[in-house]
């Protein structure tokens, strides 16, 4: 470049004017998205100077996606189009961390189906509204500026400035290496909230985004696999000599329960729940490491199920969202079958939350109970099921096989979000010594929730007593709920432990240890002499080996996205075919009402509100009776129309009645073989739905 044009360069205002915005607007969004994050100026601002190399490193991230403006004419739309899309990032980082104490991450964009169906229960209608209207006017904000915004002038050096973006890039990468090499930032987060707090939003983000599964570990090899499962096969050779006990087993994840009595900075005015307490002084107990705060029920399930440490897995990951859509999954379900057990999960809240009718399936489960097959009548005033309803559900899948079971039971009762207004007004336990009124009313109400979740606990176990069978009965909280509660607020130290207890009546050693929640299903199965599975002997070996946590990497890789050398190269767990509910929906008789000739009644067993009748394929609005009865108005029904009734979950299909023929004397049905329905391998062919007006 000759000296003429380097001087045109520098007189061109132009050139000033985009030097300043590509060097400024980064560090300006990154600033507020850190504001937000923090939910101060103030600490914002602390932020970027108590943290300088993130804040850059952020800030540079940010530049390398708003360089790619480089290369189109209309620079001033796609500008503000990226920069809408940070604000919104750090805005809805802002919300969640308010309502969750968890921050954003990339695992959240796959859980907004379930997102959306609880939103009301977080945010107030008038929020809700706020912020559509505040998405609508920035989406007609950019749509205006695309039409009216001006477009670049002069003629775009494509080639200068796509070397100019690779630059930016490089460096971008070339910042993030120096930053990591000298331990300012870290590719591996321990504890989510604290890297978000420390190396910044955009960066946490977007290694979120991009760093999912378990990575391939240094030293991966089949030799490396074969000397495992050799040394696992020699002990459990010395093990099988033990009697193996195969009593019902049952796990009840307690959502969002923990105990308050251990909160130095609130006082109760009772404890709220006396009889888990005295089951941990009586049995086996301890502190259960957990992997979020006030959400990530599913998570806290998968290391559960399935002796997998989520710290293996990308920041803030699902895998109930990614690798377990694709393939099954060693589990405790998997574990137990070869000994005769048949396998069930039970949850009283919606059967596609965190898409668990399609997960369960390739976790070993033979049965899923949901809400969608459950006759609650009561809801907390967040509108949660309340969990005493969950008794008779585990009672009849105890009762539905003659061998002995397995269940997985998932509460809901102790849901946030928890209210800052005051809605009860007698309570049983009362709060004190919190100066703010919004947070004493919050955990007045989750102390009163998880004190009726107690008394429900209370329940469970006289009726597993009266039920006369030798069970083991293992209780936990799945997180602590979203409350804001800090580390110097709790006893133990620590917002990531919840209590564990394992409650039995077969005479089983009492033992008081802390447990990692990917440890608690091998320590139960080890107290059972059960020795099944590869990764359920491994923790049962080598809990205490130096290279403990090194080997169970190399494991969850090899049997998840490597050769599956373990299994010999196959693996060896098929797809359960997963059946909604452990009772027969069924259709009995089909009827023209008495009162009302314009209505048909459908006679059967076990609907409930969520059933749905369909006719010749066609949905009908339908009026739930009772679990014996159903109506729709049809004037049109004629003799032989098929009739079948559905359990819907939204717009979701979870299983099908058998079909049935109507007849007009009403003396006979015929029936054609029962089906179960998943969305996501369902061919409709009607979706039409009718009134009957």
């Amino acid at each position: 470049m000759n000296k003429s044009k380097i001087k045109d360069i520098l007189k061109n205002k132009d050139n000033y004017r985009t030097i300043a915005i590509y060097v400024f607007l980064p560090i300006i969004l990154n600033l507020l998205i850190e504001m937000f994050s923090r939910m101060s100026p103030i600490n914002g601002f602390k932020y970027m100077f108590t943290h300088p190399i993130p804040f850059l490193c952020n800030s540079f991230i940010i530049l390398a996606v708003l360089s790619i403006t480089l290369l189109v004419r209309r620079r001033a739309f796609a500008l503000v189009a990226l920069s809408a899309v940070w604000i919104a990032c750090g805005v809805t980082n802002m919300f969640l961390l308010s309502s969750r104490v968890t921050p954003f991450n990339a695992s959240d964009l796959k859980l907004i189906d379930s997102a959306i169906t609880i939103m009301n229960k977080y945010f107030s209608n008038a929020m809700v509204g706020v912020v559509i209207i505040g998405v609508i006017a920035l989406v007609a904000l950019i749509v205006f500026i695309f039409l009216k915004g001006p477009k670049t002038k002069y003629e775009i050096k494509y080639v200068r400035n796509a070397i100019i973006v690779a630059l930016i890039i490089l460096g971008m990468f070339t910042s993030l290496d120096f930053a990591i090499s000298t331990k300012y930032m870290s590719l591996e987060f321990t504890n989510l909230t604290t890297a978000y707090n420390e190396y910044g939003f955009v960066y946490c983000f977007m290694n979120s985004l991009v760093n999912t599964g378990v990575k391939k570990p240094s030293g991966y090899s089949k030799d490396k696999m074969d000397k495992i499962v050799e040394k696992i096969s020699g002990e459990s050779v010395v093990q099988e000599t033990k009697d193996v006990k195969t009593p019902n087993i049952i796990f009840l994840q307690l959502e969002s329960f923990f105990d308050l009595n251990e909160v130095n900075s609130i006082q109760l005015s009772e404890n709220p729940i006396p009889y888990y307490t005295q089951l941990c002084n009586d049995y086996s107990s301890g502190y259960l490491n957990v992997f979020n705060v006030g959400y990530g029920t599913c998570n806290t399930e998968f290391e559960v199920m399935t002796g997998m440490n989520l710290d293996d897995f990308g920041p803030g990951e699902f895998p109930y969202k990614t690798i377990l859509k694709e393939t099954t999954c060693e589990s405790i379900a998997y574990d137990l079958k070869p000994l005769g057990y048949s396998t069930h999960a039970i949850h009283n809240n919606t059967a596609t939350f965190y898409g668990r009718n399609s997960v369960f399936k390739n976790l070993g489960y033979d049965t899923f109970t949901s809400i969608e097959y459950m006759h609650v009548n009561e809801f907390t005033p967040m509108s949660w099921a309340k969990d005493k309803f969950l008794t008779g559900e585990i009672i009849d899948a105890l009762l539905s096989t003659e061998k002995q079971d397995y269940i997985y039971t998932i509460s809901v009762q102790g849901h946030g979000s928890y209210p800052t207004e005051k809605i009860l007004d007698n309570p049983a336990i009362t709060v004190s010594g919190v100066s703010n009124e919004g947070r004493k009313n919050a955990i007045e109400y989750y102390a009163n929730e998880i004190h009726e979740m107690d008394s429900f606990v209370k329940e469970l176990i006289t009726a597993l007593n009266e039920l006369g069978e030798d069970t083991v009965l293992v209780m936990y909280g799945d997180h602590l709920p979203g409350l804001g509660f800090s580390d110097d607020e709790l006893d133990n130290g620590s917002q990531y432990q919840t209590k564990y207890v394992i409650w039995n009546n077969c005479g089983l050693e009492v033992e008081h240890k802390d447990l990692e929640a990917y440890q608690l299903a091998s320590n139960v199965m080890k107290k059972l002499n059960i020795t099944n599975g590869i990764i359920n002997q491994y923790h049962q070996k080598y809990s205490d080996d130096e290279e403990y946590l090194s080997g169970l990497q190399n494991l969850e890789y090899d049997i998840l996205y490597g050769k599956k050398s373990v299994y010999g190269g196959i693996n060896p767990y098929d797809p359960t075919d997963l059946k909604m509910g452990v009772k027969e929906i069924e259709i009995t008789g089909i009827e023209k009402s008495k009162e009302d000739e314009k209505k048909i009644i459908v006679k059967g067993k076990n609907f409930t509100k969520y059933s749905v009748v369909y006719v010749n394929g066609d949905e009908y609005n339908t009026e739930y009776v009772d679990e014996n009865t159903l109506k729709i108005k049809d004037e049109s029904v004629k003799a032989l129309d098929s009739f079948v009734v559905k359990q819907k979950s939204g717009d979701t299909k979870l299983s099908s009645s058998k079909e049935c023929l109507y007849y007009d004397n009403d003396e006979k049905t015929t029936s054609g073989s029962e089906t179960t329905e998943n969305t996501e391998n369902q061919t409709e062919t009607q979706n039409t739905t009718k009134t009957g007006n």
